[in-house]
């Protein structure tokens, strides 16, 4: 009985709780372009790629500059026509995520901005094949207290070059 309970205390102490491993492919609905989570978030070199169907890197998060090495692409949304992709990349300290839009027309990035400060930016849908929800919710982690708060904006993009435009914006929704 004590080896037992001494096996289950190792697998719970030797595992950090937090970490997340995701080696599901992403894959767009053509087929062509995947985004690959590589590593697991307890160690420090975790990171993504985007990968065309054939295997070659086209874009590396531990080499892009504008990109966080040391994160993973969560809440990944292809449109429907495979030309863009949408993710929340951690961009700087535990708490804060950017939404991201990756053309595979074009081989480029594009962060879509927001005007808070400690915020989590996340795509939800795609509402055509070039307009995109996405949510905004602030504050987020250590510096949160009773007074959060979220939104949501739809961006219509175009490409190339890639641009966002914000077509609308929900008032914001205290909680």
């Amino acid at each position: 009985m004590k080896s037992i309970a001494c096996v289950v205390a190792l697998s719970v102490v030797g595992s950090p709780a937090f970490a997340e491993t995701d080696a599901q492919p992403h894959t767009s609905p053509n087929g062509k372009v995947s985004i690959i989570n590589i590593g697991d978030t307890a160690q420090p070199d975790h990171y993504f790629q985007i990968r065309s169907d054939d295997g070659h890197v086209l874009i590396s998060s531990n080499a892009y500059q504008g990109l966080t090495a040391g994160s993973f692409a969560m809440a990944i949304r292809w449109s429907q026509d495979s030309h863009f992709v949408a993710f929340s990349v951690q961009t700087s300290g535990p708490y804060v995520r950017d939404t991201f839009i990756y053309s595979t027309l074009t081989n480029s990035i594009l962060m879509l901005p927001t005007e808070d400060d400690d915020h989590q930016t996340t795509p939800i849908r795609w509402h055509t094949a070039n307009m995109l929800v996405i949510e905004t919710r602030s504050p987020i982690g250590g510096k949160a207290d009773h007074d959060t708060y979220s939104y949501r904006r739809t961006i219509r993009l175009t490409d190339p070059p890639i641009h966002h435009e914000t077509v609308y914006t929900t008032k914001p929704v205290r909680r």
